[in-house]
């Protein structure tokens, strides 16, 4: 794939520290790399290896970093970023997708819906913000975990736009996730989404036009 031959040419991840793989370069080799390829209208590389892989690095505990950084700085896994929601477009504190405890297998139950998930109907994981506490401060209480797309009470909906593009609406019915695949500390889930869009700004988007 295109990112597999980013990767073997050294262009991912040259951010990283190098226990992960990478070449612990400023952070302006990232941004270059993006601005290079969105002159030929070229896949960004952003999203595992700035919001997800650099979260990761940060606040993941081992079994996250050993599973998805590998993958990441090889171009081996695509994401899907999940903090829309009907009731939560631009204001994320106010996403009410329900992450309820099940301390008898030792994880959490997902209730509820995502819009705007322009990657569902490819990706392999889900980087989603769940709600994991409401009786606090709406900034409070949120958590975020990584899900396969392929797991049983995911369902993707396409949405098509007026450009051709498709976008998903991805309903939640029961989803079970082990909280090995929690990120970071419980409730610190907002904190982290707001790192992660600063962390996308430079991995993601340009000032090169695209056609």
């Amino acid at each position: 794939t295109f990112m597999r031959k980013l990767a073997e040419r050294g262009w991912l991840g040259m951010s990283w520290p190098n226990q992960y793989g990478g070449q612990q370069k400023p952070g302006i080799y990232d941004f270059l790399l993006t601005e290079a390829l969105s002159r030929f209208g070229a896949p960004q590389p952003g999203k595992g290896v700035g919001i997800v892989g650099k979260t990761v690095i940060r606040h993941g505990n081992e079994t996250l970093k050993q599973f998805f950084l590998p993958k990441i700085i090889r171009g081996e896994v695509e994401f899907a970023i999940g903090y829309s929601e009907p009731g939560a477009g631009s204001d994320a504190a106010n996403m009410q997708l329900r992450a309820t405890r099940d301390d008898t297998r030792g994880g959490w139950v997902l209730d509820g819906q995502k819009i705007w998930t322009t990657s569902a109907h490819f990706a392999d994981w889900y980087w989603v913000g769940a709600r994991t506490d409401a009786t606090g401060k709406k900034h409070d209480g949120i958590t975020v975990f990584l899900i396969p797309m392929n797991h049983p009470g995911l369902t993707i909906q396409p949405m098509p736009t007026i450009g051709d593009e498709i976008t998903n609406t991805v309903f939640f019915d029961n989803v079970w996730v082990h909280d090995d695949y929690r990120v970071g500390q419980l409730g610190a889930g907002f904190g982290y989404i707001s790192e992660a869009l600063d962390l996308e700004r430079c991995t993601m988007f340009t000032f090169s036009p695209t056609e």
